[in-house]
């Protein structure tokens, strides 16, 4: 029975797919499972029965697939290993932190780099379990039988299912534990049977250079700047919720930034610079205070971002100096007063009082209570950082800046629930979805970001001049003789 003698192709497919449904929803596995299968099947009947492309012209043997389950001549073991293993690299090379296009390109990288050993074992399947079930043409192979075209189709392919998975997994909860070991486990298993049977079958230099390959690979997801970065801790902190602003706050304070591996969020320093880290943590109130629980040794935290006003008193780009922050709770927690009198009087921003809720507001009625409630700027996040603070014995000062992008009368529209809890950027699944059922979106975005932009641009510049006078204070904090600081941690009243 095929799912007995290939258990090796089934049973990781099975696994994986059951980590995406208890993740994701069975909608999302159920679209990672077709779509995955879908474009390697395409890609390996193109090969062995259409023009050859992308993996060039090949062929399986039908005497060694005689008990297989195939389609169009193509054995589903195989079809279905593409999905789980480009699943384990897109989690791995995650959690080592590769984000964006780089996370795609070097997990496509990552499955060329497996293929270098597992290809030129598989070739020779008649010597072990795996049977004779494939063939190039006589003289195509230029590595241990293999050929060049090979490995560009695999990258080809890589590339196409590390871009279906992002569409579909990007957000704050693709880096779970149990996704990361058993990812982990896959691909150790994989790579340590092939290199096992690599060195039986006298191969053992295509072993040798893809675990070199991987190596390089995971040294450069992880980055290799990020390893000669001191380990001091910083002074001052930073934190952003979205990528958007932690790399507006980067570019205001020039180059050099170097990111720090971190589980759970992402954070900068730089080596000429240490004492100043900015961090990158995920939307909302539970993203910000699991990064707040590991903020340890900083003198001083700036909660810096972009929120939207309640009344029509702020223009976009204006920024608020935080003087304090209505939790979810209705209970107000006061910040620094004086780095708080400090920043409005050197014309970092406008006094304001913040309110921190667990949704986008985006509607004229919440908008008003809010406002009637004293609140002149609604974000997601400073109200937990504030709420982290007072169970320290020495806790570091806590000041907020937030930077106008939405009004009463320029609102988020249909952009307020493109950024899932936890994540740092839009959901590209949810930005489909929302072109597809609403094409008339697409201009109201593009205002949006050009909102955004201006936002972030002020965001910026008031964050650059606010850390003069955050580090300023810092020094005589840390110079005291009595070496205590004094008790600065946000105060709550109802």
């Amino acid at each position: 029975m095929p799912l007995l003698s290939r258990w090796y192709g089934f049973v990781p497919w099975m696994v994986v797919m059951l980590l995406v449904w208890r993740g994701y929803g069975w909608r999302r596995a159920l679209a990672v499972a077709l779509g995955g299968w879908l474009i390697a099947f395409g890609a390996e009947w193109a090969s062995t029965a259409g023009p050859g492309i992308p993996f060039g012209t090949y062929a399986y043997r039908g005497p060694g697939l005689l008990h297989d389950w195939r389609i169009l001549g193509v054995p589903l073991f195989d079809s279905l290993s593409f999905t789980w293993l480009a699943f384990c690299t897109y989690v791995l090379t995650g959690v080592l932190g590769a984000r964006g296009a780089r996370r795609l390109v070097l997990a496509a990288l990552a499955m060329v780099a497996i293929d270098v050993v597992v290809d030129p074992v598989a070739l020779r399947g008649a010597s072990w379990w795996l049977g004779s079930i494939y063939s190039y043409p006589r003289g195509a192979g230029v590595w241990y039988g293999v050929s060049a075209l090979n490995y560009l189709g695999w990258l080809v392919v890589g590339l196409a299912l590390q871009f279906w998975l992002a569409l579909w997994l990007s957000g704050p909860r693709d880096s779970s534990r149990t996704a990361t070991a058993i990812s982990a486990l896959l691909v150790a298993g994989v790579m340590v049977e092939s290199a096992v049977l690599a060195v039986v079958l006298g191969i053992a230099p295509s072993a040798v250079l893809a675990l070199t390959l991987l190596a390089g690979l995971a040294i450069s997801a992880r980055g290799v700047g990020s390893l000669m970065v001191p380990r001091s801790e910083p002074a001052v902190l930073v934190v952003c919720a979205l990528a958007s602003e932690a790399r507006a706050v980067r570019r205001a304070l020039g180059p050099g930034w170097v990111e720090r591996p971190t589980a759970g969020f992402r954070r900068w320093s730089r080596r000429r610079d240490p004492k100043i880290e900015v961090w990158e943590t995920g939307l909302g109130m539970a993203a910000a205070a699991r990064a707040a629980s590991q903020a340890r040794g900083a003198a001083a935290i700036l909660v810096a971002g972009v929120g939207g006003a309640t009344s029509g008193g702020w223009v976009i780009g204006s920024v608020g100096v935080a003087s304090r922050v209505l939790g979810q709770e209705s209970r107000w927690w006061q910040l620094d007063v004086e780095i708080h009198d400090r920043l409005v009087a050197d014309g970092v921003g406008r006094s304001a009082s913040l309110a921190s809720r667990n949704q986008a507001t985006d509607g004229d009625a919440a908008r008003a209570e809010l406002a009637a409630a004293g609140v002149d700027i609604v974000e997601m996040e400073t109200a937990a950082w504030a709420q982290a603070q007072p169970t320290r014995a020495h806790p570091p000062t806590l000041t907020g800046l937030r930077s106008v992008v939405d009004t009463p009368t320029m609102r988020l529209g249909v952009a307020a629930t493109l950024v899932e809890p936890g994540a740092t950027s839009a959901s590209p699944l949810r930005i489909l979805r929302l072109l597809i059922l609403r094409p008339g979106s697409l201009r109201q975005l593009r205002q949006l970001q050009r909102r955004q932009r201006l936002a972030l641009i002020a965001l910026g510049q008031a964050v650059s001049q606010a850390l003069v006078v955050l580090e300023r204070l810092t020094v005589m904090s840390r110079d005291r003789d009595s070496g205590e600081r004094p008790a600065t941690s946000p105060a709550a009243s109802s």
